[in-house]
């Protein structure tokens, strides 16, 4: 049966939180009264025309089904209702404590760490991550960790598609020397399906038939049966990738059977009942891998490509687009070709100038390759230093020197004169980094990649222990994940998230309370078996992270993104603690920071005591700053480290012309609007306004994304790495450092500039002032322009005008809904599970 839910929860938002809850995280259940009637084991008949639906709604109520051909036909659809957040909060905690078990703790130490963690959750003072609410429920202890896991690195093509398969974001590092396999040394592919398949089509698929008397079994065909599982898709690259790396099968014929594969919209038990996208995403995937062997490509750009085809069938199971970080570093001879990997080649030829006039005159500009992936340049002091050498250097004009420079100049053309703030640039010798134990025999010999769910076959093991050496001797052998928030190491390697919210505390002793339950939280999910055991194990890596930064500092400080940028730590040391409600607002933008970095230090200390408790090592890294666009949006908060985007805005969602809600949300009073470019279509706005916006006293201090200077937007980044990251005192921040060895993760941050405000050269001279000095960050341009566009996803409106629409709509039984793009953090990069239907 299901947890007990908490006895009281927070509300959620009643527009964007509920729309959001419903599209990602919350579960259809079996009604109560439908519940009340059913004993805890249910027979189902195979063949009951509502079968999947009784499988999914018995599976997220907690029952056990049994299939029984002597069953009676259920008779209907299954009854149900949404699960609430106090229910769901029961059942993500009870979750995440059954993991204690795994460590022999008692019964009454795992109810005491579920009810507590239940409340926090249910109270929305620990909102954990996406993943955590989507995936966690009693069965979690069965489960690998991969599916708790928001992000991810990957040394390999398999292990980055079964990542990808999981729903982790997979970052992945470039470089040249961790190109191992050249792909033009593959096999020859061939993808069958058996005629009887129901996603079979004569006109586009080869039978195993057929294929067995075309190709028969001579000594240089392999069959491959593709099972059907996540374990099983990303053997069937794992097959391919070490026949290739083996360089001996080049004249061979690989056939990959996927007739095993269940069919197009069949349910996957395993993720609450989501359909399957059958086999034929998948098969058409390695056909368009197929097509790189002989392309003249170097092995980077091979896998690059290579990759993307792999998760191109992740999003049509669907998961969210961008879901990969891929880096190069600076020195690789093709660097600057990386930076325009991705580029449409309608640029090419074009200045920058050219290129910028293109997008602006056109209200559909060229699309950009290679979409799945977030790409960043890693650099280093070396990097800075060379670019910003004088004229007069002796090592100016030295190939290094110019290289830099060009690596550069290049990066920032793109960048900006795309309009797409691509590549990033990170600086891989500010992460933190531990490589005690990279050189354990579990690494040397190639194991650290497996669990009980995915065992790597003998060959790739050497390949896998010759990329462990090569990471080994790197300088820069950490990344961050997609949306930069996590450091990991390139070999391979996650980490799970969880967001606390300070704002939804009373106190700031239950804010402490709610970063010591998320820390201990974090890392019980590591005791989960999973494909990196090993690295888990040597680094215990975690991210507790924050969210609504800027309602917790008005609401215990009543100070606004102007104040925190300018804090006065000396006369707060002269200030009692009585005294600060009336004091100036830079003494209490002070008395926050040193707040955020008390707080900081409450997640070090309870990790390094539950470490013990535990029997396991010390986290490497423990803070961290995720995007947090989809769970801050459940309670209407400002998303993790960043200004609020708009104040007010209507949030248009896309309808066919016949659908029924059309009307009835036009005679509700919404907005409505017929499109002319997208004929049939229909948009319906929804107004929103940010919780913050709401919060007395505060809108004259309001500072939007596009409002702050992007120097001021540096400082809140640098003033967050200290404080959050790592625990700076206000002392520490003026001397520039701290005596404690470093613990942070990244702060994923997306700058946000306006191009008609900011010239190509000022926005050079902030990168090249600015970004040497924070570990890394997005640089972005926003526009509101809907000049360009027939409509934008979101539309910001005037205070009086917003408050006349709202004034309009009839309040009514309809739910307000949401789309893809609403979800989106501000990087884009975050691999979320959106259902098409709320319902």
């Amino acid at each position: 049966m299901r947890p007990s839910p908490a006895s009281s929860f927070r509300p959620l938002d009643p527009g964007m939180g509920v729309a959001v809850a419903e599209r990602t995280y919350l579960r259809r259940i079996l009604t109560d009264e439908a519940a009340s009637l059913l004993d805890p084991e249910i027979a189902l008949n195979p063949k009951d025309p509502d079968l999947k639906a009784w499988l999914v709604a018995l599976g997220n109520s907690g029952f056990t089904a049994s299939l029984s051909p002597d069953a009676a036909h259920r008779g209907m659809v299954p009854p149900t209702r949404w699960e609430s957040w106090g229910e769901l909060a029961g059942r993500v905690a009870h979750g995440n404590a059954s993991l204690l078990a795994l460590v022999q703790a008692d019964a009454a130490t795992r109810d005491a760490e579920a009810a507590g963690l239940r409340d926090l959750i249910a109270k929305g003072a620990v909102l954990m991550s996406g993943r955590h609410l989507q995936q966690g429920d009693e069965n979690q202890i069965n489960r690998p960790q991969e599916v708790f896991t928001n992000c991810s690195t990957a040394a390999t093509s398999f292990a980055l598609f079964y990542l990808l398969l999981n729903g982790s974001g997979v970052g992945r590092c470039y470089d040249d020397d961790l190109m191992l396999t050249n792909w033009d040394n593959m096999p020859t592919i061939r993808v069958v399906l058996d005629d009887a398949h129901p996603d079979f089509d004569p006109s586009q698929h080869t039978s195993v038939r057929d294929a067995r008397h075309l190709y028969g079994k001579g000594a240089n065909v392999v069959w491959f049966n593709v099972p059907d599982t996540r374990e099983g898709w990303a053997q069937a690259v794992e097959q391919l990738e070490i026949m290739t790396y083996q360089k001996v099968f080049r004249d061979s014929l690989l056939v990959l059977d996927f007739s095993a594969v269940r069919g197009r919209g069949e349910p996957i038990m395993g993720m609450q009942g989501r359909p399957s996208s059958g086999p034929v995403p998948l098969m058409n995937a390695f056909e368009k891998i197929a097509k790189i062997k002989g392309a003249g490509l170097s092995p980077w750009r091979q896998t690059l490509y290579i990759d993307h085809y792999l998760a191109e069938p992740v999003l049509v199971g669907g998961a969210r687009r961008a879901a990969r970080m891929s880096t190069k570093h600076w020195s690789d001879l093709e660097a600057v070709d990386f930076i325009e990997v991705k580029r449409p080649i309608e640029y090419d030829g074009l200045s920058m100038e050219e290129v910028v006039a293109l997008r602006e005159s056109s209200p559909f500009p060229p699309m950009a390759f290679l979409w799945s992936s977030n790409n960043s340049i890693t650099v280093d002091a070396d990097f800075w230093r060379r670019v910003e050498l004088p004229a007069d250097d002796p090592d100016y004009n030295s190939q290094r020197s110019r290289h830099a420079r060009h690596v550069f100049s290049r990066a920032a053309q793109c960048a900006y004169g795309d309009g797409t703030g691509e590549p990033g640039f990170i600086n891989e010798d500010q992460l933190v980094k531990n490589d005690a134990g990279l050189d354990a025999a579990v690494f040397r010999s190639g194991d650290f990649v497996g669990s009980d769910r995915y065992s790597v076959q003998d060959e790739t093991r050497l390949y896998l222990a010759r990329l462990a050496r090569i990471t080994a001797s790197k300088s820069n052998g950490y990344i961050v994940n997609p949306c930069g928030e996590i450091v990991l190491s390139v070999l391979g390697a996650f980490c799970v998230i969880a967001d606390v919210t300070p704002f939804h505390c009373d106190t700031l002793e239950e804010a402490h309370q709610a970063v010591r339950a998320a820390t201990r939280a974090l890392m019980r999910v590591n005791l989960m078996d999973s494909l990196y055991a090993a690295e888990v194990r040597r680094t215990n890596r975690i991210g507790v992270g924050l969210t609504g930064v800027h309602e917790f500092a008005w609401k215990f400080f009543q100070v606004g993104f102007r104040d925190l940028i300018a804090p006065d730590f000396d006369s707060y040391r002269q200030t009692a603690q009585s005294d600060l409600a009336e004091a100036s607002p830079a003494i209490r933008a002070a008395a926050f920071w040193e707040s955020l970095g008390s707080l900081s230090r409450a997640v070090h200390a309870e990790a390094v005591d539950y470490a013990e408790t535990l029997g396991v090592g010390v986290p490497h890294t423990m803070t961290t700053i995720k995007p947090s666009g989809s769970v801050s949006k459940l309670f209407g908060l400002t998303e993790g480290w960043h200004l609020p985007s708009m104040l007010r805005y209507l949030r248009w969602v896309q309808y066919r012309d016949d659908d029924p809600l059309v009307e009835d949300y036009a005679k509700a009073g919404y907005p409505v609007r017929k499109l002319e470019v997208y004929k049939g279509h229909t948009i319906v706005g929804f107004p929103t306004a940010p919780l913050i916006t709401t919060l007395a006293g505060i809108e004259p201090h309001l500072v939007t994304a596009s409002e702050a200077s992007m120097e001021d937007q540096f400082l809140w980044l640098q003033l967050g790495e200290a404080f959050w990251l790592e625990g700076f005192t206000g002392q520490d921040w003026q001397k520039g450092s701290k005596s404690t060895p470093a613990y942070g993760n990244q702060i994923s941050y997306t700058l946000k500039y306006r191009p008609g405000q900011t010239s190509f050269p000022l926005f050079q001279a902030m990168l090249r002032q600015h970004q040497p000095h924070v570990r890394a960050c997005s640089v972005m341009p926003q526009s509101d322009d809907l000049t360009a566009y027939e409509y934008l996803p979101e539309e910001p409106v005037a205070k009086a005008e917003f408050e006349r629409i709202a004034r309009a709509i009839q309040r009514s039984s309809l739910s307000e809904d949401v789309a893809r793009e609403h979800l989106d953090c501000a990087t884009g990069a975050c691999p979320i599970e959106f259902r098409d239907e709320a319902a």
